[in-house]
């Protein structure tokens, strides 16, 4: 009887460790590092596609993030999660810096938000079909976009890994 216990805490402590290996393995962040940005986002997040290097000598880098969310029809959409970093312009022809941008928007909402130790600005909108937000950060040569599109309904979870990009973002 004492063996067949002892067998029994055995294989309890055996699943007790197994489910707690799966559930360490599928509920932390993946990390991007490119160039010189880097930030985490959730797992349940794929990253879709990258373009340019996120380094000094781009003039264009963007990488797109993404999940499918099923709709209450059983059919899915996909939200998305987007972070561009492009050159200012400089000369006789120049991109508006961000207050300009933001002057010039009809969105409703507009907010001054520190993000990797710099000023941000964040521009949001919430409609009942769609969901959108964006921050725009000012560092040297170069503006951060930040933006996240997605179906009303998955905005919760979609906020959440935009807001898990945010706080480890890190520009060197």
């Amino acid at each position: 009887m004492e063996r067949q216990d002892m067998i029994l805490g055995a294989i309890v402590i055996l699943v007790l460790l197994v489910v707690l290996i799966f559930a360490v393995a599928f509920s932390g962040n993946n990390t991007f590092q490119n160039g010189q940005v880097s930030f985490e986002y959730p797992n349940g997040w794929s990253q879709d596609h990258i373009v340019g290097n996120f380094a000094n000598n781009s003039l264009y880098s963007e990488v797109t993030f993404k999940k499918n969310f099923q709709t209450s029809n059983q059919t899915e959409e996909t939200s998305y999660i987007i972070l561009q970093m492009q050159q200012k312009a400089a000369g006789s022809f120049s991109v508006p810096n961000s207050s300009t941008i933001v002057m010039n928007t009809s969105t409703p909402s507009t907010v001054s938000v520190g993000v990797a130790n710099l000023t941000a600005v964040q521009l949001g909108s919430f409609g009942t079909n769609v969901a959108h937000k964006t921050t725009i950060i000012e560092k040297n040569n170069f503006y951060y976009n930040l933006e996240y599109i997605c179906p009303s309904f998955a905005a919760n979870e979609t906020e959440e890994a935009y807001n898990t990009i945010l706080k480890t973002l890190k520009i060197n």
